[in-house]
């Protein structure tokens, strides 16, 4: 059964009137006569009974009205889905990030594409590292990812969304917990937790650096993938971290969380994305970005 047909059945099951119904359709009455009576062969019953001043719909008639009314909605809003898909306002964005983030990284991110394209979805996919997610990236399984510079990755495009500087996290009850901000050099005698050397993580190289710098080789007391872990041992007094300012409230009844005094130690985060990435979807989401977050 073709779709015109029923198209033409509601217009004149409107007007009631097949010469009313033939000026909206902008058809002459003979043809849509024809309609009508090949949609009856199809389904094989009467839709209309004629009456002096025009037609009546048949009990027929009235239950298609009803369904064909559903099936012309059901279209309608199927060619809009398609539409909006082609257009990139209507689908899903799937972004991935490693470690821990400030929290009000995702809910600023994201705010203004959700004014702007409402069905744009986003559905995010927390890896164990950084490299897991610039991988998942290049190789198309995420539209985008959210890592921290610098990265290597071939073939990868990013956008600098904000920057954050390094603060120290430490147990409780530790010696320093009690100070306002603390020096590098105070963090000589520190045993360490970081994330695995072989991960690439930033944060690990920035703290080493800032140790060198500071004149002494940090001791690398335990190691982790993952920023949550790392912060669940220091809060168990297993030593002392370097972690992004904006992670406050993880552990916060069992970390004390300080400023450096002598060290600006900032790290830049972005949304990377594959280079030549054909997504209208993700060309509106990325367009909608914030210059920066802070």
């Amino acid at each position: 059964m073709e779709f015109r047909l029923l198209r033409s059945f509601l217009v004149v099951a409107e007007e009631l009137n097949i010469g009313r119904a033939a000026k909206r359709l902008f058809i002459a009455q003979p043809p849509l006569s024809k309609q009508i009576q090949q949609l009856e062969e199809e389904l094989g019953c009467q839709l209309f009974e004629r009456i002096p001043k025009g037609l009546k719909l048949t009990p027929e008639g009235e239950t298609l009205v009803i369904e064909a009314k559903k099936v012309k909605l059901a279209l309608e809003n199927t060619v809009a889905a398609v539409t909006k898909s082609n257009q990139g306002s209507l689908g899903t964005v799937n972004i991935g990030f490693s470690g821990a983030l400030p929290s009000t990284v995702l809910p600023k991110l994201f705010s203004q594409t959700e004014k702007l394209y409402p069905n744009i979805n986003f559905q995010i996919h927390r890896k164990s590292n950084s490299n897991l997610v610039l991988e998942s990236v290049a190789k198309g399984d995420i539209d985008a990812g959210i890592v921290l510079l610098p990265i290597s990755t071939l073939g990868i495009s990013h956008t600098v969304i904000s920057k954050h500087n390094l603060i120290v996290a430490l147990p409780k009850h530790h010696k320093l917990a009690h100070k306002k901000s603390v020096s590098m050099h105070e963090l000589r005698d520190e045993k360490f937790i970081t994330n695995h050397a072989y991960k690439g993580s930033v944060i690990r190289e920035v703290s080493i650096k800032a140790c060198v710098n500071a004149g002494f080789n940090p001791n690398i007391y335990k190691e982790t993938d993952d920023t949550y872990a790392i912060l669940i041992l220091v809060a168990a007094g297993f030593g002392i971290t370097l972690t992004l300012e904006g992670l406050e409230s993880i552990q916060s009844s069992d970390i004390t969380y300080l400023p450096l005094e002598d060290a600006e130690l900032c790290v830049e985060l972005a949304v990377v994305w594959r280079e030549g990435n054909p997504s209208k979807l993700l060309k509106n989401a990325l367009n909608t970005l914030p210059k920066n977050l802070l």
